[in-house]
């Protein structure tokens, strides 16, 4: 007997798109996940604070955008057509590995991100919580202006010299080479999905 889709477990590789060094992340998430825990469990394991608005986007064959997954905002309510990511379960979007969406936060620095599913997995109970299992490198910090402004703290970050005092101080201790496994799956234990 097949699985039903609540005891479906899907790998999805995320990846930070228009960076390299890649910045990503290998999750186990169910198939049934609201979308709205999604965005949570991103936010956890790729180092976001949450503390801008985001997005999904529905990619269509082309690989353009066919729809918009989201916080509907009644004051655009007609001008959009953004679904509810409260009612919209992953699976509705994904199917079989190699299908992808988009997921955008910070619409000012527009951090775009791609979602691939690169496995699915028959569980004997739904997976009640997400899993990380790999990932290489850190997040870049928020607000520090999107895929330029990322460049620059990446050059201050391997070269002090040449970059004004602020700036290091604004940084802290910011590695772009840093990525804790354990600690980012402490907190996704805490995650109920």
């Amino acid at each position: 007997m097949a699985a039903t889709t609540s005891l479906l477990a899907y790998d999805i590789r995320v990846s930070l798109m228009h960076i390299q060094p890649e910045i990503w992340r290998l999750i186990r998430v169910p198939a049934d996940i609201r979308m709205d825990r999604l965005h949570d469990v991103l936010q956890i394991a790729l180092g976001w604070t949450d503390s801008h608005l985001h997005q999904f986007h529905v990619i269509d064959a082309k690989g353009g955008t066919k729809a918009y997954v989201g916080r509907p905002d009644p004051d655009f309510e007609g001008r959009t057509s953004t679904q509810d990511e409260t009612k919209r379960l992953l699976k509705n979007f994904l199917a079989k590995p190699g299908n992808r969406i988009g997921y955008e936060y910070d619409f000012g620095d527009s951090w775009r991100h791609e979602i691939k599913l690169t496995a699915v997995h028959a569980q004997s109970v739904r997976l009640s919580t997400p899993l990380c299992m790999e990932g290489a490198r850190a997040c870049p910090p928020e607000d520090c202006g999107g895929v330029p402004g990322f460049e620059h703290v990446l050059a201050a970050s391997t070269n002090p010299k040449r970059v004004v005092k602020d700036l290091v101080e604004w940084l802290g201790d910011y590695d772009p080479t840093a990525f804790d496994l354990a600690a980012v799956n402490r907190v996704l234990a805490r995650q109920r999905v």
